[in-house]
């Protein structure tokens, strides 16, 4: 079932009316009958909750993926505050037109912010990190003046989470509801995604990602998990799935090029050869650069000939450890290490030209993405640059991770990825000993919006290529299906 808030149109936007305007006496109407449904719904709202405990958790867990603890919090219809205190600590706001719901809501979570309150009449007046809606959508009488209200609270990196029921369910849930298998039903929206989607950008918001969920919304064991992970990203089939999810941003046309700092780490291992030239090469991007070296367990002196560089422009920072961990584990203390806004990852074999770091950085500064990934299968290879298994892997696992990312991707391993350090603060380590594979789960379980950036792939410097096909095929196959597990 659902939660439920409402909005009527902003006086101030009726121009030359002092009475309410037909449009507004409509939604007044429909506000007062939604409280009055709530109210009435309230007692047994957590018993119609526990029957259905399968999907709401589901719900939960998609919700939680993309919501970061630390941020500020604001759902629009709590309801009994299951939801908000999953997703939120210290910092999350619930309201809800509904007393009964906040009382019950209150008693349940007392640590939780709650209020009775419609968005218009929000006491809060600082921006939220996070918008949450949950099965909100059905209720709201103007979603034009609703969506609007709540653009006032927020800033350009808001994200906006908004879940709604499949219109095509409408027969299904009438019949739950006439056999008891879920909450009486009343008079709702039924609004598609392509609708919502159009609202919201002809309101100015950018939408990210948006896509279906929860194909049966029952446990089966076992079969549940095939269902419900499978089906929903198969075109066509995924359009009868139970559940509709928007992600969305408030419209930026903010150039920061020059506002932000920029950290490129550079992972590697016995590249003594070519650590030197590598930082030189590196251009300098943003306010400030820094060079992080993760020397990963080197034999050959890669640290000391990096702690020996020295560059007018660029902040060198090396940092060694032994014995070798691998480049998932370089990447990640590499990560932690940094201080810019933006974070880069170069190899230090140059066989991607560090010249083209830039490209990504202004991707990123004016907001065309938040994750970018090189991609090495647009212009023509050097030849001898990728050997013919690597390629045709890149290939096949180009294929699995775009299906289970549900995003465009057609090199998984290339090396070479830009991002911002706020996205990947709670980074979930992952099973990949490479890292690329974790960095693109993550950013998809964030839902971030990727993008693909063709590079130019040339024969590396010096040295030998430390990928083997056949000896890491299987390890990366077995990173997809936790990526396909944990990406909800």
């Amino acid at each position: 079932m659902s939660d439920f808030s409402q909005m009527t149109l902003p006086r101030e936007e009726i121009v030359g009316q002092s009475a309410a305007s037909p449009l507004e006496e409509v939604s007044e109407k429909r506000r007062k009958e939604v409280l009055l449904f709530c109210d009435k719904l309230a007692d047994t709202y957590d018993d119609w909750h526990s029957k259905n405990r399968y999907y709401y958790r589901e719900v939960e867990s998609f919700c939680s993926d993309i919501v970061s603890k630390e941020s500020r919090i604001l759902e629009i219809g709590c309801g009994t505050g299951d939801l908000l205190n999953r997703i939120a600590k210290e910092d999350g706001i619930g309201i809800d037109i509904s007393p009964r719901m906040i009382s019950l809501a209150s008693k349940k979570y007392p640590h939780l912010k709650l209020q009775v309150s419609d968005i218009e009449h929000l006491e809060e007046r600082d921006p939220f990190d996070y918008v949450i809606m949950s099965h909100l959508m059905e209720f709201i009488p103007d979603l034009w003046a609703f969506l609007a209200e709540v653009k006032k609270h927020t800033h350009p990196e808001t994200r906006l989470v908004i879940l709604t029921t499949n219109p095509l369910w409408e027969p299904i849930m009438r019949l739950g509801a006439k056999w008891r298998l879920r909450s009486p039903e009343t008079i709702r929206n039924f609004i598609t995604r392509r609708d919502l989607v159009n609202i919201l950008e002809l309101l100015g918001y950018e939408v990210t990602s948006s896509g279906f969920r929860i194909f049966f919304p029952k446990r089966i064991p076992f079969i549940s998990f095939w269902l419900n992970k499978i089906l929903p990203r198969l075109p066509v089939v995924n359009n009868l799935c139970a559940l509709q999810f928007i992600i969305a941003k408030p419209e930026s046309t903010e150039k920061k090029v020059q506002e932000l700092s920029c950290s490129v780490i550079v992972p590697c291992f016995n590249e003594a050869e070519n650590i030197e030239v590598c930082v030189k090469r590196i251009p300098k991007m943003g306010i400030r650069t820094e060079v992080v070296v993760v020397d990963d367990g080197s034999t050959d002196g890669t640290g000391e000939r990096a702690r020996r560089i020295e560059d007018p422009e660029k902040e060198v920072q090396v940092i060694s450890y032994s014995p070798n961990r691998g480049k998932a584990s370089a990447v990640r203390t590499g990560i932690e290490a940094a201080g810019g806004d933006v974070l880069m990852i170069l190899d230090a074999d140059m066989a991607v030209m560090p010249e083209e770091l830039p490209r990504f950085f202004k991707v990123l500064s004016e907001g065309r993405a938040e994750f970018v990934n090189g991609t090495r299968m647009v212009y023509p290879m050097a030849s001898g640059a990728m050997k013919f298994l690597n390629f045709l892997g890149n290939k096949i696992f180009g294929i699995i991770l775009s299906f289970i990312m549900e995003q465009r991707n057609t090199d998984t391993l290339c090396g070479t990825k830009a991002f911002f350090k706020k996205h990947f603060r709670s980074f979930v380590k992952g099973k990949d000993a490479w890292g690329d594979f974790d960095l693109l789960f993550e950013a998809a379980r964030k839902r971030l919006k990727m993008a693909e950036l063709p590079i130019h792939y040339t024969v590396r410097e010096k040295g030998k290529s430390k990928m083997k096909p056949l000896r890491d095929g299987a390890s990366i196959l077995k990173t997809c299906f936790h990526g396909l597990k944990g990406i909800h």
